[in-house]
C-alpha cells in the first residue's frame, strides 16, 4: 500500500501537517503515537515510565506491520525514535512514500521549550537533548525521505501548498 508516512523529530509538526494533509486528500489520518497511547490507556510518558522505551517501541512496530496490510490509503504519522529501531527499517519502506519534515535546531528548541510530554528531553539540558537527539536522529531521517520539507521558515499555508504539489502523484483517487 502506499500510504503517505510523516516522519521527523519531535516538534517538527508531524501531526498538524499530517492532519491537513489527510483532510485535503481526503484520506484517513492515524498517528502511531496515539494508536500506542490508545491500546495502553495511558500516555507516552506513562508507558516509558512504566515499561520502559523498548516496550513502547515494540508497541509502535506492531502498530506500523498493521497498517502495511491496510488496502485504505491514509496518511500515517510516525513517532520520532520509531525511524531509530533497525527493525522497522523494512516496515517504513513497504508502508508507501516517506515525508520527513526537517525542523532546524533553533525552530524544534523553541517548540520544544515548554514541552513536557517527551521523556527523552526532559529535565534541565533539554536544548542539549534536543541538539544531541537531532543530530542522531537527522542522517536516519534523511535516508528514509522520498520527499523533504523545512518546517518552520515558512507560513504552514505555504508548507502545505508545496508539499500538497509534491505528493499529487502518489495519492490514490
Amino acid at each position: 500500500m502506499n500510504h503517505i508516512v510523516i516522519i521527523g523529530f519531535m516538534g517538527s509538526g508531524k501531526t498538524r501537517v499530517g492532519k491537513r494533509l489527510a483532510k485535503d486528500f481526503d484520506i484517513p489520518f492515524v498517528d502511531i503515537d496515539r494508536v500506542v497511547t490508545k491500546k495502553m490507556n495511558l500516555s507516552s510518558k506513562e508507558i516509558f515510565d512504566r515499561f520502559g522505551e523498548p516496550f513502547y517501541r515494540a508497541l509502535e512496530t506492531t502498530a506500523v506491520k498493521a497498517l502495511i496490510e491496510d488496502p485504505e490509503q491514509k496518511v500515517i504519522s510516525l513517532g520520532s525514535g520509531l525511524p531509530m529501531q533497525e527493525q522497522n527499517e523494512k516496515y517504513i519502506k513497504k508502508l508507501g512514500t516517506v515525508v520527513y519534515l526537517k525542523g532546524s535546531y533553533e525552530t524544534l528548541k523553541k517548540r520544544l521549550e515548554n514541552s513536557s510530554s517527551n521523556p527523552l528531553i526532559e529535565g534541565a539540558d533539554k536544548a542539549d537533548k534536543i541538539k544531541k537527539l537531532l543530530k542522531q536522529r537527522d542522517p536516519v531521517y534523511a535516508k528514509f525521505a522520498d520527499v523533504e520539507m523545512i518546517t518552520g521558515d515558512k507560513p504552514f499555508e505555504e508548507l502545505i501548498g508545496q508539499l500538497e504539489e509534491k505528493l499529487k502523484t502518489y495519492i490514490k483517487k
